[in-house]
């Protein structure tokens, strides 16, 4: 009896399995990349290339207020952030950042909604912006006043203060957790807040936003998403904002403002 090879075109079960694992694979993408997506009621799924393209998770202009202005200069942070950043605390550096502090209370203090508290921030993620303020990668009127003078230490040690000097999240959310702090939304490539803000996880350098002010987190959220602020590494955070639609800003900021307070101090040098 001969035998056929199992890899020819003569083969009728070679060719009847692969064809209908073809034939499985092509009606499945139709249905997960087009037909799914297609009857979505979202802005970013209308038309079929853009249904496509979310199923996918590639990031495209879906926003409606999406019009970015990047700065004119292009400045970018210079910082680099790594886990090992200011990880370890320096009671010595938090002293002298003590002293060096009596000038920022008055404004990064729990009665603030202009200016965000920094009792209890992440070390890494205070230094990297005060960095970036006296780069200009990031700009304020008042800010890039004040760290004009400051040398490196100096800016390291005020992270070390802050860092030391309380604890922002202090008690539970009052809100319900919003699905885009949650779990994000795939389909506009935004990953969960909670991922790299706390919750879930921390990445490096990223701000600790339990107890943030509504209104400072909104106003960042929107700048990130205009293109005004722009010392995120890689864009990762203009991607995001530009992708959320006004009410996810808003229920991600109500979320994070509404974490109780209790115990929250600003320690004085």
């Amino acid at each position: 009896m001969d035998a056929k090879p199992v890899f020819s075109l003569t083969n009728r079960w070679l060719v009847g399995s692969v064809c209908g694992t073809l034939a499985i694979a092509v009606i499945a993408a139709a249905i997960g990349f087009v037909l799914l997506p297609s009857v979505q009621d979202g802005t970013q799924f209308q038309g079929i290339w853009n249904a496509i393209c979310s199923a996918a998770g590639v990031s495209r202009h879906w926003a409606q207020n999406e019009s970015i202005v990047y700065p004119a200069d292009g400045a970018v942070s210079a910082v680099t952030i790594t886990p090992q950043t200011l990880a370890h605390r320096d009671t010595d550096a938090a002293q002298r950042g003590g002293v060096l502090a009596t000038r920022c209370v008055g404004c990064h203090n729990a009665s603030q909604v202009v200016a965000p508290l920094l009792a209890g921030q992440d070390a890494a993620f205070v230094y990297k912006q005060l960095s970036d303020f006296q780069s200009g990668a990031r700009t304020n009127v008042i800010m890039t006043s004040i760290v004009k003078g400051l040398s490196d230490s100096d800016m390291r040690d005020l992270a070390q203060y802050f860092a030391s000097s309380g604890h922002l999240i202090s008690g539970g959310a009052t809100v319900s957790e919003p699905p885009i702090v949650a779990r994000g939304d795939p389909t506009k490539n935004v990953v969960s807040c909670a991922v790299c803000h706390g919750g879930v996880d921390h990445k490096a350098g990223a701000p600790f936003m339990q107890s943030l002010s509504a209104s400072y987190l909104e106003a960042q959220l929107h700048a990130f998403a205009t293109g005004q602020r722009h010392n995120d590494a890689g864009e990762q955070m203009r991607n995001i904002a530009r992708n959320l639609t006004e009410a996810e800003i808003k229920e991600a900021a109500a979320y994070y403002s509404g974490f109780k307070d209790v115990g929250t101090r600003v320690s004085q040098p």
